[in-house]
């Protein structure tokens, strides 16, 4: 059964990625990993509500799309694999390969292959993405690897280290180690700026966010939190959204429950958004009027207008909301 699923998905996606491709249009909806429900919530994004709670397997977390958009990738931690749901239908349509534990991932730019990290076994799994199979496994990549970044050229992956305060740049297409960096205390996720000169990198428990030559890989500097009325030790630094033109960057700061806006030039603080309770995931939609954050400890999502940089919207979704992934 699941080597069939395996093949019809390998045919839709040599399909779909022939010469003359047409993509499917985005259908507005917002996806929502609720990793404490086995669920993925669907909302739509015109009337902001729940349309479909989505039955997965145990522990959703990361999320990625297809590049053509017609199918979502979920991790499925609790069941050692990636889920494969097909978007027309809102359906669970196969699993692929991803080793144990998988949290955060990423598919290169070319989507032929797909990048995990195995938290509790040190190691970085690649999948063949047509196939649904293995290829490789990378080992001894630091202690509990978690953020998964490709450049946008795709010749190598940034995988943080949070119980070694590092990041590790590796050639996921052989399976080579290329350079391992010290950053801030428990890095999480990671970003490359559009003109794929720079690596971001969110210090959780630094609570900073450390920036590297996406190139050479040395540090170029840091962007620090401060805010009256914030904590330091709840300023938490976790996930990040970009601006297509990359001028601005917005943060997510965990139990502070603000959202940092940061000029991606002077790596200055603009201005901070109240958001939810343990403030976590971010998404920009298409034409970035739009910021979508999911709230781990209050079980929501916060919409957010750039315009103004204000919440104007709190969605009830399932328990510890992880990833939010915007299909428009």
């Amino acid at each position: 059964m699941r080597t069939s699923i395996r093949l019809a998905l390998a045919g839709l996606i040599i399909c779909l990625t022939g010469n003359g491709m047409t993509f499917a249009a985005g259908t507005g909806y917002i996806f929502v990993s609720n990793e404490s429900d086995d669920t993925v919530s669907v909302i739509d994004g015109g009337s902001f509500e729940v349309i479909k709670t989505i039955a997965t397997g145990d522990r959703p977390r990361d999320m990625r799309f297809s590049p053509d958009r017609t199918r979502l990738y979920v991790a499925t931690s609790g069941d050692d694999h990636i889920e494969v749901i097909n978007i027309a239908t809102l359906e669970v349509a196969g699993t692929i390969e991803a080793g144990e534990d998988p949290e955060i991932f990423q598919l290169d730019p070319s989507g032929k292959i797909l990048v995990v990290a195995n938290e509790d076994d040190n190691e970085v799994t690649v999948t063949d993405v047509v196939s649904g199979k293995q290829l490789r496994v990378i080992e001894d990549v630091g202690v509990e690897p978690e953020g998964i970044t490709f450049r946008h050229d795709g010749k190598v992956v940034f995988v943080t280290s949070e119980a070694t305060n590092s990041v590790l740049i590796i050639d996921p297409w052989v399976g080579k180690i290329i350079d391992e960096v010290l950053v801030g205390n428990r890095p999480r996720r990671g970003i490359v700026t559009p003109d794929n000169k720079e690596y971001w990198v969110t210090n959780e428990l630094g609570g900073t966010v450390s920036i590297l030559d996406a190139q050479t890989y040395s540090p170029l500097g840091q962007v620090y939190f401060e805010k009256r009325g914030m904590r330091q030790e709840d300023i938490n630094p976790v996930d990040f959204a970009m601006t297509k033109d990359g001028k601005t960057a917005y943060v997510t700061l965990g139990r502070a429950r603000h959202v940092a806006v940061v000029d991606v030039a002077s790596r200055e603080v603009e201005e901070y958004i109240l958001a939810g309770d343990r403030v976590w995931g971010a998404a920009l939609n298409r034409d970035e009027s739009l910021l979508v954050v999911t709230n781990g400890a209050s079980d929501d999502v916060t919409i957010i207008d750039t315009d103004d940089n204000r919440a104007i919207n709190a969605i009830s979704v399932g328990r510890t909301p992880h990833t939010v992934r915007i299909d428009d």
